[in-house]
């Protein structure tokens, strides 16, 4: 049974319903799930086990080689799912072959005993997470108009730390073996997604026949000089996630191991045992940073404006990468990571919406999409090798600190962005 609520009849015909938004916010935090406790947690653990005086240099290599294979196979997913919704099939068909394909990729990595065996099964993990991944995020911007896109962002940015509420489960859950911790996280991202898949009707396009005057005229000064404004615009946002995306995910892929680093003060025993903690460490920032987003999310449609909320959020990232550089303790550190992660989780949100809505082509949103997504793996390709060089040489503390200085040149871009006089931007 399928249920239409994608349009709100009070809020005149191209609001999407709260059901809507809720119900997308549930599949796109399923997605979440299926890669942040595997990459946070479950992966360097299994990395751990199998290369012990290696761990860096083979969860390094994993992570490269995952990421250039996504930045591949986010683009063709979305190319693909566009040429499927110009003959008039849609994207959701391709949502669901790549959620079938995730589930069944888990069962690689699970089964994994070797380096070849796991660097094979995280590049099809890969595969068959962006082809779930391009198609959903599309759909988003194509069904959700500019007057609400700010709230979709702050629901996107809700819908990350999700998983961390996943990676606590899985980790800090005692008794449960490696398969238990693959299969509830396989449920939580089969749970997270089907609603919105199956018992959802598809929201018409949001189209040029159907723009609200805020975004005719968004349209309108795209024409002639409007548009060059528009390319530069779109490029700094690019260059600022990139930046952005660049510190979080070198943290998030080593994160264990910095925590492996800081003074417990003979707390904490094991890395698994830290793991835990660090999970739950997580948890706090879910109960952070969801609220925080979709406020910032409403108040940013509400003024129309969205730079202050992001300058905002990067300076608030900067501040917590600079205590984790100067305190390597666990209570600074932890406070540190809090910071971090909300500012950061909050400020690529709120991207999120504003690429949205400075895409060129309506017929080419997968596959533009695709290439702004970019800005999320080309880190990961880049990320591991300046890290792995940079802890072996210097330690973690130089490392934060680089990352912090990454994190303040992204919110200087943003100070260069311009137009922000539309009311939807």
């Amino acid at each position: 049974m399928t249920v239409r609520c994608g349009v709100a009849k009070s809020a005149g015909p191209q609001r999407r319903s709260l059901l809507y938004l809720l119900l997308y916010a549930l599949a796109y935090g399923g997605a979440v799930i299926a890669y942040v406790p595997l990459l946070s947690l479950l992966l360097p653990l299994k990395v751990e086990d199998m290369a012990m005086a290696d761990k860096v240099g083979l969860l390094s290599l994993t992570t490269l080689c995952g990421a250039v294979v996504a930045s591949i196979a986010n683009i063709a997913a979305g190319m693909l799912s566009d040429r499927s919704v110009a003959r008039g099939r849609g994207r959701r068909a391709w949502v669901i072959g790549g959620l079938a394909a995730t589930l069944v990729s888990f069962v690689g990595l699970r089964l994994a005993v070797t380096p070849a065996s796991l660097l094979a099964a995280v590049v099809a993990f890969q595969i068959a997470l962006n082809f779930m991944l391009a198609p959903l995020t599309a759909i988003a911007a194509e069904e959700v108009p500019d007057a609400q896109k700010g709230v979709l962002g702050g629901v996107l940015g809700a819908a990350y730390p999700v998983g961390g509420l996943a990676a606590i489960l899985v980790t800090a859950t005692p008794g449960l073996t490696e398969t238990a911790q693959f299969a509830i996280v396989g449920l939580m991202v089969a749970a997270g997604l089907a609603p919105f898949l199956f018992f959802l009707r598809p929201a018409e396009p949001v189209d040029e026949a159907h723009m609200s005057a805020a975004s005719a005229a968004s349209a309108a000064s795209a024409s002639a000089v409007g548009r060059s404004v528009g390319r530069r615009n779109l490029a700094l946002v690019w260059s600022a996630r990139l930046l952005v995306q660049m510190a979080g995910i070198i943290l998030f892929a080593f994160l264990l191991f910095y925590f492996e680093s800081v003074d417990h003060q003979g707390v904490v025993s094991g890395s698994r045992k830290l793991a835990g903690r660090i999970a739950w460490l997580s948890g706090l920032v879910t109960l952070l940073s969801s609220p925080l987003a979709i406020g910032v999310g409403r108040a940013s449609d509400r003024i129309g404006k969205r730079k202050p909320f992001l300058i905002a959020m990067a300076g608030t990232a900067v501040v917590g990468l600079m205590i984790m550089a100067l305190f390597p303790k666990w209570g600074p550190a932890a406070v540190g990571y809090v910071m971090f992660a909300c500012g950061s989780s909050v400020f690529l949100a709120l991207q999120s919406a504003y690429a949205m809505q400075l895409l060129p082509a309506p017929t080419h949103r997968g596959r533009d999409l695709g290439i702004l997504n970019l800005a999320n793996t080309a880190p990961a390709i880049l990320g591991p090798f300046l890290t792995f060089a940079m802890v072996a040489a210097y330690g973690f503390g130089p490392l934060m600190l680089m990352l912090a200085a990454l994190t303040a040149v992204a919110g200087g871009l943003m100070l260069l962005v311009r137009d922000e006089d539309r009311s939807s931007v």
